[in-house]
């Protein structure tokens, strides 16, 4: 059997020159294996994972176009490199249509091949990383299932699992963008190399951060069914949440032709928050904000730290405003505040003081949930902060959180 710590590279040539010289020049790299002729190739690949393989297409016996279409029905997802000393077009076509990520001439110089081979690893991995993302991507929604036929669900299993679709609808929206530019990407491009192939794997390391984010919800309103009287503290760098914002807000289809502006903190602080909650708490903000307007506007987040508790006389409710978690609030220094605003028509005030109620929603037609400022404002409590909404009608809407925080390092 092959060692399972290096990935692995199949040379196929019926001559023993070439064969022997490609070993010795990956050995260092790849757990290296040879076959003389395409009928042990095959036998090779179909008892052992192959990562790449570099195949010659003339050879006595089966074919190296025959050896290419075999693997690529047994193992799509290997990478195979085919070499030729007689190049002609329709080999070539035939490589390309069976799936060959490369096609190289003899002979051909060391720089040539190592590249090849790096190529092929590289599209193998992030062939590998997507068909990871979505194996997870499918064993949580196994889980949500499981999840559902819980006992303990019955008393609140509706507020509970339309939270849980409502959390999870925001990185699945990101999810969706992201494969979708990822299809577009790789149905334009016969092999990603350079720029094209940074950006898949820039696209792939924002689903699998997606994926975390579903699991992390998921897991956190398991915690709630299990013990609903337990919250956990925890602390958050302020300013990387907000880089992580904008990173996914990038992907989310209610950014299109809209401007964010986000402005970090001077010097970071410690949010004493769940890192995961944060940032559902400000992607709800953020969405509903980019909502809030039918046509382009400017959405603009802003961190400040405070180092003196907050004067909540002065953010007292009125016809304007709404304060809430005023009683559980732990307002003591330090502190960091994220205020959402946008550019939106406002909230009339017939209205405003339900608007952080389950279910309630001014999107009408547009078909809001009504869940996503209840899950802001319960969130918030959890942690004992403060949310303070201001508005005017036909002047936008500004929602500020207050949470208590710590500085780095500092417990």
């Amino acid at each position: 059997m092959i060692e399972p710590t290096r990935q692995t590279l199949l040379v196929v040539d019926d001559e023993e020159g070439p064969r022997q010289s490609l070993r010795m020049v990956f050995r260092n790299d790849y757990q290296v294996h040879t076959a003389e002729s395409g009928e042990r190739a095959l036998e090779f690949i179909r008892a052992n994972p192959v990562h790449a393989a570099i195949v010659d297409i003339r050879m006595a016996g089966i074919s190296g176009i025959e050896v290419l279409r075999q693997i690529k029905a047994h193992s799509p997802q290997t990478e195979v490199i085919m070499l030729t000393a007689y190049e002609t077009l329709e080999t070539a076509r035939q490589a390309i249509r069976f799936g060959a990520c490369d096609y190289l001439s003899k002979p051909f110089d060391l720089p040539t091949i190592r590249d090849a081979v790096s190529r092929a690893i590289r599209l193998r991995n992030i062939s590998d990383n997507i068909a990871s993302t979505f194996d997870r991507f499918r064993q949580l929604t196994d889980e949500l299932q499981d999840a559902n036929l819980r006992e303990e669900m019955a008393r609140t299993a509706s507020e509970i699992y339309a939270g849980v679709l409502h959390d999870i609808n925001n990185p699945l929206s990101v999810i969706t963008g992201v494969v979708e530019m990822l299809e577009i990407q790789m149905t334009r491009s016969a092999s990603l190399s350079g720029q094209s192939l940074e950006e898949a794997r820039n696209k792939i390391a924002v689903i699998n951060k997606q994926i975390g984010t579903c699991s992390a919800i998921i897991t956190r309103y398991l915690k709630l069914i299990r013990t609903p009287n337990q919250i956990e503290t925890q602390s958050t760098s302020v300013n990387l949440v907000l880089s992580d914002l904008v990173s996914l807000l990038k992907a989310h289809p209610a950014a299109k032709s809209s401007k964010l502006i986000v402005t970090q903190l001077e010097r970071d602080l410690m949010a004493c928050i769940n890192c995961t909650e944060l940032i559902q708490i400000l992607l709800n903000l953020t969405v509903n904000a980019f909502q809030s307007t039918v046509g382009p506007q400017t959405v603009e987040i802003k961190a400040t730290a405070h180092e003196k508790p907050v004067d909540t006389a002065a953010l007292a409710s009125n016809k304007d405003s709404v304060l809430l978690n005023e009683s559980t609030f732990l307002n003591r220094s330090p502190l960091v505040s994220i205020t959402v605003s946008d550019q939106g028509k406002g909230i009339d005030e017939n209205v405003l003081h339900r608007v952080f109620e389950p279910y309630f929603t001014t999107k009408g037609s547009q078909g809001g949930t009504g869940l996503g400022l209840s899950i802001v404002a319960r969130l918030v409590k959890n942690c004992r902060g403060l949310v303070h909404l201001q508005t005017r009608p036909g002047a936008g809407t500004a929602i500020t959180l207050f949470i208590p925080a710590n500085v780095p390092g500092v417990f």
